[in-house]
């Protein structure tokens, strides 16, 4: 069995000897593979474009008969395989997300069933699977990830400071707000009661006080904030979208605010897209 592994480890390295170029897509819009968002972006459009699923030992070269079945195998020589396949999906941009002190022989029974999938070959970025389901009663890591377990706790304190906050139960507006007569006196301290205007003129509103003539025309969150629209990252996906390239101001405003409201998103979402 050692000799065969042996083997098997160098048509391993040998199977990233023949990487096929990037797909023209890359070329023609003239993304950055270094730059982290447009390499994002652009890995979304290929996966969207380019949807044809290959199974994994397509992709790689190497068939899942030339991976041992686990019971074959000793712990290191588990260990030992584990770390090379990884290395090797890694080159053809699939990373495996296992628990940070997942041990490496048990990484292996995950790995050789992760061959019998199907997935689309990217050209650039990180095509990350999972293995989980966030079914704390499922778990394929117990007693190495508690991530479902801190999540159900986080949202139970969640909900219960939502409660909290959300109760009226002892809450007396009236108790907070100054009575009548603390308001005459503060206008009689202030020496408004020796004028002719009105308490809504003092308090700035009035027919004379418009807040029209103050706007502001541009664009803006539904905070108040004002958005920059040089500032607003153009996706992938809308380079190669044919709305982008019209000269349409209407169509430009939607496609801006789209972009905006999706600024912080990992994954950009287009209904209107439409391809060149």
């Amino acid at each position: 069995m050692q000799h065969y592994l042996e083997q098997l480890i160098d048509d391993l390295h040998k199977a990233t000897w023949g990487m096929k170029p990037p797909l023209k897509i890359w070329e023609d819009s003239e993304a950055d593979p270094d730059d982290e968002l447009e390499l994002d972006d652009m890995s979304q459009v290929e996966k969207y474009l380019y949807g044809d699923a290959k199974p994994i030992s397509g992709i790689t070269g190497i068939a899942q008969e030339q991976l041992p079945p686990v019971e074959k195998l000793n712990k290191e020589q588990l260990a030992l395989l584990a770390v090379e396949l990884e290395k090797l999906l890694q080159y053809f941009h699939f990373y495996l997300d296992f628990p940070k002190d997942y041990p490496a022989h048990l990484r292996y029974a995950f790995i050789r069933k992760f061959w019998e999938e199907k997935h689309v070959a990217l050209s650039f970025g990180e095509n990350h699977i999972e293995f989980c389901d966030y079914d704390e009663a499922n778990c394929p890591f117990p007693g190495y990830c508690y991530t479902c377990k801190e999540v159900s706790e986080q949202m139970k304190f969640d909900e219960q400071v939502n409660q909290k906050d959300h109760s009226t139960k002892d809450f007396n507006l009236n108790s907070i707000l100054p009575a009548p007569s603390e308001i005459e006196a503060w206008v009689k301290k202030q020496g408004f009661d020796n004028d002719d205007r009105e308490l809504d003129d003092i308090f700035g509103v009035s027919e004379n006080n418009d807040p029209a003539k103050d706007f502001v025309g541009g664009f803006f969150n539904d905070d108040g904030t004002r958005i920059d629209p040089e500032s607003v990252p153009v996706p992938g996906l809308c380079i190669v979208c044919k709305s982008y390239h019209l000269d349409d101001s209407e169509e430009e405003f939607l496609c801006m605010m789209n972009r905006n409201d999706q600024r912080n998103n990992p994954n950009f979402i287009c209904g209107a897209f439409k391809k060149m």
